[in-house]
């Protein structure tokens, strides 16, 4: 057979494949809204103890009842307060009364691979799944700094730019139907961040370098405990128990 022959008969073999692929996958909308928090080199050193809120919109393509691609955008504010430190050092103010704090919003979008490894209560009507997953994202916000000071003072982070950075997205959780099309998540979800100036200790613009804290050559990090409710479109009801939000 000649390759002119060929040719429509494998685009016509490709379009079939997608075609039969596409209707075999769901998809689900909804809601993604929790408690953040910050880590990093001002305030507590807790890496999971949510202080601000966050809200915004996720969206998953189920490939099938085991792996899913998902994206979501989120607002969320992160804060902390040298104040707010039960360590020896920045809760008494530095060794020299100075007390740094910082509140900054920012935009974030993700773009990830989720993937359930297993179930409980698998035989039930509704079993809970268990999924982790991973990818890639960014977040806009403001750029920061402290201005100097001789100590003896609270000092608040001052605006002097915007970045858009990029982050590591990833996490765990539990999901199950309530309902028919409705799915009820919860997740704990780390973010690592490419920046260590999230909370304006180490600002990289070359006439600010005087007013960087000690850098502890760590990248900030923040934390989701996140609750999703999404709405599914396509397989559902008592098919449910077999597929992924």
């Amino acid at each position: 057979m000649r390759l002119k022959s060929l040719l429509p008969l494998s685009i016509a073999l490709c379009i079939t494949s997608i075609t039969t692929f596409a209707q075999d996958k769901s998809y689900d909308i909804g809601l993604y809204l929790g408690g953040v928090n910050y880590y990093g080199e001002i305030g507590k050193k807790n890496f999971v103890a949510p202080n601000r809120a966050f809200l915004g919109i996720i969206g998953k393509m189920n490939f099938n009842e085991n792996l899913s691609a998902r994206a979501s955008v989120t607002y969320m504010t992160l804060y902390d307060d040298d104040r707010d430190a039960d360590d020896g050092y920045r809760g008494t103010g530095r060794n020299n009364s100075l007390y740094y704090s910082f509140d900054n919003s920012h935009l974030e979008l993700t773009a990830a691979l989720e993937y359930v490894p297993f179930s409980f209560f698998k035989s039930s009507y509704n079993p809970i799944d268990f999924y982790v997953y991973g990818g890639i994202g960014a977040i806009y916000g403001d750029e920061l700094y402290y201005p100097l000071s001789a100590g003896f003072e609270d000092v608040q982070a001052v605006k002097y730019g915007t970045r858009t950075r990029m982050i590591i997205p990833f996490g765990a959780g539990l999901k199950t139907f309530i309902g028919s099309q409705f799915m009820l998540g919860i997740e704990l979800a780390p973010r690592y961040n490419f920046s260590d100036n999230l909370d304006g200790s180490h600002p990289d613009e070359e006439q600010l370098e005087p007013n960087q804290l000690p850098n502890f050559i760590n990248n900030d990090w923040y934390t989701y405990i996140g609750l999703t409710l999404t709405y599914r479109i396509g397989k559902g009801g008592r098919n449910a128990c077999y597929c992924t939000l």
